[in-house]
């Protein structure tokens, strides 16, 4: 925490200790959240877990669309199961219509029996008509006559004030000489039917329990066949009184009290298609590959290097090194160049490599030196010993070759021009135009910023160029320094610095890493400043203080140029 602290310190030069916080927490805790598509070693595990989502995503959707398929089979499964009480209550509404109109003969006489028997013998499921004036029997299909009459006693559900049919609920009918039957009987004076139970198991799926009730309006719940219980269940209300697998549903009469409830277990049917059940887990998990590879690819694409760049390249993310450039004739420290780098959402810096041609694409060259100008700006001006005097090195593209432009980008620097003075150098992208960068060099000169071929036998530059355009120093490619003693890279940069000396350029070489490289350099005469890792590796703002602090320039000279000096 105490390093990344510094870091962020160092890199923010101005920030308060709340923010210096905040950004501490965003980089502790944002590499958990992009890792895993900015990293490659998070690629294997990131394509698990989003197949994993997908997959558990379409299993729910399944899961879904299982229940809803097996509430609507309950729907209709009590919606038929209802049908009965439809048809038996259009039935009984019916036969007692035809009793009151046809039996018409002396109660209980011969011709009376007849009549209720003729009525009884139609096929509508109804066999047993009683005659009960006032609701005691006196005769009925089987009995001619009883003797003494015999009362029913009060209804269970009275009828109601307009002379609708009262009922009595599963009563024992051994009295009127039905023995051992119980069944229901409705009375509308002076008639009353027989209503034969109904089991409802003969069409019942195996999978479903159901319950047959009469529940009139403001009554009690008379349960009449089936499984005790699941009218209950489904009408309590009470998501606890019945387990989470337990499904419902309910259907009762629009012209009568009549109702029919059933449920199902899920985790039963589960287990009795567990063989269909995990053959379709497997296929949802195979053709599940197809839209996590989709998912994946587009969270690639949106997380890759380039949309990261584009979406997050904002001052705070601009990150500036320092490399020193070392004056070849007095060792000491004369400037250092100022080299990019972008801190990404992980919180890892990327170099200057990996994004310099994303910024050439999106046409914000400008735009980006603009950044790393104002971030340098206040790093040195902020944090270098008011009396250190440094020259400081930007790169810049040749397609940003505009005084105008680039005097504007610069001009955070034109109050301290005496401690910093400036000098840009053209990195070889792409082909310079001799002509329009001859004036704009001339321009730049008049400005007081000096310029340089960057990376000079890498890309474009040649010695006509050197020599055609007004520029003060070429930095010469580092294949050249880096180059062993005995190659012919080597051997030719003996050869380029005497072309280029002879132009009365100066010379930079970069990417000096040897002792024996830097005295070479030396003794040709013709290098004016030497960079690279023997030197210096590139810097953070404190620690170039501190290394501007502790140089030692006579260490850096051979011995005959500490014996001259």
């Amino acid at each position: 925490m105490v390093i990344l602290s510094e870091s962020l310190r160092g890199r923010g030069y101005c920030r308060s200790p709340e923010i210096l916080s905040a950004c501490v927490r965003i980089q502790i805790f944002m590499p958990a959240f992009v890792n895993p598509f900015v990293s490659g070693r998070h690629r294997r595990l990131t394509q698990l877990a989003i197949w994993l989502i997908v997959t558990l995503a379409l299993l729910t959707a399944g899961h879904w669309f299982w229940n809803d398929q097996l509430r609507e089979s309950l729907r209709s499964e009590a919606r038929a199961k209802l049908a009965h009480f439809d048809t038996l209550q259009i039935n009984v509404t019916t036969a007692i219509a035809e009793l009151q109109r046809t039996a018409t003969a002396a109660p209980c006489s011969d011709q009376f029996i007849r009549e209720l028997r003729r009525v009884a013998f139609k096929p509508d499921g109804l066999n047993e008509f009683l005659y009960a004036p006032g609701g005691v029997v006196t005769c009925s299909t089987s009995i001619a006559a009883a003797q003494p009459p015999i009362p029913l006693g009060a209804p269970d559900i009275a009828a109601d004030r307009n002379g609708g049919i009262a009922y009595w609920i599963n009563k024992r009918l051994d009295a009127i000489g039905l023995a051992g039957v119980t069944a229901s009987v409705a009375f509308q004076e002076p008639f009353a039917v027989v209503v034969p139970s109904h089991s409802g198991s003969a069409d019942r799926l195996s999978w479903v329990r159901a319950e047959f009730v009469i529940a009139p309006p403001e009554s009690s719940v008379w349960p009449l066949s089936g499984d005790a219980g699941v009218f209950v269940a489904a009408t309590s209300g009470d998501a606890n009184a019945a387990p989470l697998s337990m499904l419902h549903a309910v259907a009762c009469g629009d012209s009568h009290a009549y109702c029919v409830a059933v449920e199902a277990d899920v985790a039963e049917i589960a287990r009795k298609w567990r063989t269909e059940l995990l053959l379709a887990i497997g296929l949802i998990g195979f053709y599940a590959i197809w839209p996590a590879s989709f998912i994946y690819r587009a969270l690639e694409r949106c997380w890759s290097l380039e949309q990261r760049f584009r979406r997050n390249l904002t001052r705070e993310s601009v990150i500036c090194a320092y490399q020193p450039i070392l004056d070849l004739r007095t060792g000491e420290i004369s400037g250092c160049e100022v080299l990019a780098r972008w801190r990404d959402v992980d919180g890892s810096e990327v170099p200057p490599d990996k994004f310099v041609e994303i910024v050439a694409s999106s046409g914000q060259t400008l735009a980006f030196t603009r950044m790393v100008a104002e971030r340098a700006f206040g790093e040195l001006s902020q944090c270098l010993p008011q009396n250190t005097r440094l020259q400081i090195n930007f790169n810049i593209f040749p397609r940003d070759l505009d005084s105008e432009k680039l005097s504007e980008v610069f001009r955070v620097f034109e109050d301290v021009r005496d401690r910093f003075p400036l000098a840009l150098e053209i990195v070889e992208s792409d082909a310079l135009a001799v002509e329009s960068a001859e004036s704009e060099i001339e321009a730049l000169a008049r400005l007081g910023i000096r310029t340089y071929i960057d990376d000079f036998g890498s890309g474009y530059s040649s010695i006509h160029r050197v020599a055609s355009l007004a520029i003060h120093g070429v930095k010469l490619d580092r294949s050249f320094a880096m180059a062993p003693s005995e190659s012919l890279m080597a051997r030719m940069l003996v050869h380029a610095l005497e072309m280029i000396g002879s132009s009365g350029r100066e010379i930079v070489v970069e990417g000096v890493e040897t002792r024996d490289r830097l005295d070479l350099l030396i003794k040709t005469q013709r290098v004016a400043y030497a960079q690279g890792y023997l030197i210096s590796r590139p810097l953070s703002i404190e620690r170039l203080v501190a290394f501007l602090a502790s140089h030692d320039a006579a260490s850096m000279l051979t011995s005959e140029a500490r014996a001259a000096a």
